[in-house]
């Protein structure tokens, strides 16, 4: 490979920015951390079941608790299919998954967590049930262990609260599926103590995990951005392109999946309930067509690939295009008013997904909420699929010019108004634009 090739760049900075989120400023790393010796997790279905795995494979004793005994048996058979699975292609031997299956205890008491050194809950994104599950925690855990939420959106510092333990807690964002993806959002509270927060980062090496410290907000660092794309993503839809041309432009780039399939695969009635949840706590805009194709979605019952229809239909798992889904985007568009268009591009469809991301994710090392540029790198690619020659969207950003994106930016403002800040242009994205520096190398103030 070409030393000087943008992606050998790109490769140079994903690898030194790794080495760099592993370091937190203000934290010593010579200080006593605290022992992780078993265990416990709230919740067996999927993203439970594949956080337990983590810490079976590493030899860490754990301990599932569920409130149903079916969905108990449910999850601890998932995990042993999964095992299977992997033996099958030879990666485990049969005596290694039940050693694995061996480390693994399912309980129906939170009293089976009250001698876990870490637990961790990992229940249906609400936060009414989370703050419920997390009050529990604080009550039956042990002094001085660590309680952490698995919350993809919530506020830890609402969650910390109600545990009545908010120094001992802190979010572990793990990332679907949970046993297999290398990311983890690690999520420091407003009153985390150093050492929960030291101890998390050793933790994740142990159980090789690649760790990146967020601030508290909604999303974190990766789902944050991530709203921006999946907006613009349904206007696009709403405005006359197809599923495919949205995916076949963003894929072109190299990400592994574009917007439309990633939603029918994770499930749009998730993904519309998340966008229901913040219209609750009205903290959506006041526009009507915000993210109105997958609210429709999940009304009409098209759940994704699991429901066979979705932003697509799907024959097994092969999307195919659907008449019915350009009537509902055509329905949507006609009530709220946006023109139907024939002529939109790859290039704007890029544009418009990933322009606005990239100017969130500077916003973000802006207000500290990321340590650094770097530190978004990693999340998107480790955690999104976002193409590693690429080096991640703040570096894309740096290698495109900042003030090509700048201007990009407002030459959308301008063309579609910009009444609810949607092509706002963050304050550090455009002083760098200015004087010629580098995103992907920013540090947070």
């Amino acid at each position: 490979m070409n030393e000087s090739s943008g992606e050998s760049r790109a490769l140079q900075h994903l690898s030194s920015a790794q080495r760099a989120a592993a370091h937190v400023p203000g934290i010593d790393t010579s200080a006593p951390l605290r022992r992780i010796a078993r265990v416990g997790v709230v919740g067996s279905g999927t993203m439970g079941g594949g956080i337990a795995m983590n810490f079976a494979n590493a030899g860490i004793p754990t301990v599932i608790v569920e409130n149903d005994a079916q969905a108990l048996d449910r999850g601890l058979a998932r995990i042993r299919a999964n095992y299977d699975a992997t033996a099958a292609k030879g990666r485990l031997t049969t005596a290694e998954v039940e050693e694995r299956m061996a480390r693994l205890g399912g309980s129906l008491d939170f009293a089976a967590l009250a001698d876990c050194d870490l637990v961790i809950e990992a229940v249906f994104e609400n936060l009414d049930v989370k703050r419920d599950v997390c009050a529990a925690l604080g009550r039956v855990c042990k002094p001085g262990a660590i309680i952490a939420s698995n919350t993809s959106t919530l506020d830890i510092d609402v969650l910390a609260q109600a545990s009545g333990r908010p120094a001992d807690f802190l979010g572990l964002h793990f990332f679907s599926p949970a046993h297999v993806m290398r990311l983890l959002e690690i999520v420091r509270g407003a009153q985390t103590q150093p050492d929960v927060l030291a101890t998390a980062m050793q933790l994740a090496r142990i159980i090789g995990k690649v760790a990146v410290v967020s601030g508290v907000c909604y999303g974190f660092i990766g789902n944050r951005m991530l709203e921006s794309y999946l907006r613009e993503a349904d206007f696009l839809l709403m405005e006359g392109a197809t599923p495919a041309q949205v995916d076949g432009a963003l894929e072109a780039l190299g990400l592994a999946m574009g917007p439309c399939r990633m939603l029918d695969m994770a499930g749009t009635d998730v993904a519309g309930k998340i966008v229901l949840e913040r219209a609750k706590a009205g903290r959506l805009p006041d526009d009507p067509a915000y993210r109105a194709v997958v609210v429709r979605l999940l009304e009409s019952g098209r759940h994704g690939q699991k429901s066979g229809a979705g932003y697509y239909r799907y024959e097994g798992r092969k999307p195919l295009p659907d008449d019915a889904f350009t009537a509902l985007c055509t329905a949507l568009a006609r009530d709220r008013g946006i023109a139907w268009r024939s002529d939109i591009t790859d290039a704007e469809i890029v544009e418009r997904c990933l322009y606005p991301l990239i100017s969130e994710g500077a916003r973000i090392v802006e207000e500290g909420v990321a340590y650094r540029g770097g530190d978004v790198d990693v999340v998107w690619t480790q955690g999104y699929g976002f193409p590693e020659h690429l080096g991640g969207p703040m570096f894309m950003a740096d290698e495109i010019g900042l003030d090509a994106i700048v201007s990009a930016l407002n030459r959308h403002a301008a063309a579609r108004g910009n009444a609810f800040g949607y092509w706002s242009v963050s304050p550090l994205l455009e002083r760098l634009a200015a004087t010629g520096g580098r995103l992907s190398l920013q540090d947070a103030p």
